[in-house]
């Protein structure tokens, strides 16, 4: 059956060759048999589907500690012009990336997770804070910004040659790891205490992200999307065939990142006091009831 399902995505796949270049990042070829590809492709998506909504129910369920933050919270005042000076210039460093893929011929790309990670900040920013989106989105977020690290740590920049590019990247990769803990200042976001379901639920949505979308992009039009159709120059290519499960075991490895490097800013950051400037209002406010109040009374006593 497998065999048969081999030779059906390699008659709809992208023509790839079946010999690697290591030369070259984006161009795929067929490093894992078609065959292996099914096997795997149908094996991930069926387990990190069951994860994602196993643990989300588990994390999120009616009562958990996560759903009373959300009915504590109350929602924040506008943005200040801070948080729209962080979000024009993500968006911004965006845009460049679109205008390079666009002049490659690799709008594709803007599917790799850091791309798909900015426009998440910048979704989350922009989207309104009285909804549990954009507070899902960053706690998500939290737990997988290892990848932005990883991408600065060893930046692959084999591709990479058009007027600002390599700058650009690090201008995004550096956006991407320095927004969320402006976020966590601005004290305008629900900020999650650390979970082993918020992980495990964390890690799914990545894994299912790169098993379902990534994978069948890559596939189609014969791109290496995040090193899917084969890895990338260095350890992972000392496992040969078995380079993607091991792969995806390291990345739960650097999920729970979030219970310490993260953690550990979340707890040293002080928070933005937001809502002062109405307390004082409101203060003023009541003593100014509370002082006619009592000029009423004396009246009465008269």
């Amino acid at each position: 059956m497998f065999e048969n399902m081999g030779d059906y995505l390699l008659a709809i796949a992208a023509e790839m060759p079946f010999e690697t270049d290591w030369n070259s990042s984006l161009n795929g070829s067929w490093y894992l048999s078609p065959r292996r590809h099914t096997v795997e492709f149908l094996i991930y998506n069926a387990l990190f589907f069951f994860t994602v909504r196993y643990f989300y129910r588990r994390a999120l369920y009616p009562g958990s500690p996560i759903s009373q933050l959300f009915d504590a919270y109350e929602a924040p005042r506008s943005k200040s012009k801070i948080e729209i000076a962080v979000l024009v210039t993500l968006a911004t460093s965006l845009l460049i990336t679109v205008s390079h893929k666009w002049a490659r011929g690799g709008m594709i790309y803007l599917l790799q997770p850091c791309h798909m990670s900015a426009m998440m900040l910048i979704a989350t920013l922009a989207g309104p804070k009285t909804k549990k989106w954009p507070h899902i989105l960053l706690n998500i977020y939290f737990h997988i910004m290892w990848g932005t690290m990883l991408a600065l740590l060893s930046p692959d920049l084999r591709d990479y040659d058009q007027v600002f590019e390599v700058e650009n990247f690090f201008i995004e990769h550096y956006l991407l790891l320095l927004t969320p803990f402006y976020m966590i200042w601005s004290n305008r976001y629900v900020i999650w205490p650390v979970s082993m379901d918020v992980a495990l639920m964390s890690f799914s949505f990545f894994a299912l992200y790169h098993s379902a979308i990534l994978s069948s992009m890559a596939l189609l039009r014969g791109q290496n999307l995040n090193y899917l159709l084969m890895p990338p120059p260095g350890p992972l290519q000392s496992f040969g065939k078995w380079y993607r499960p091991v792969m995806y075991m390291f990345c739960v490895l650097l999920t729970m990142s979030r219970y310490f490097f993260v953690e550990v800013l979340i707890q040293l950051i002080p928070r933005r006091k937001v809502g002062l400037n109405a307390g004082i209002a409101n203060a003023v406010k009541a003593a100014a009831q509370k002082k006619l109040v009592n000029g009423a009374n004396k009246k009465k006593a008269l």
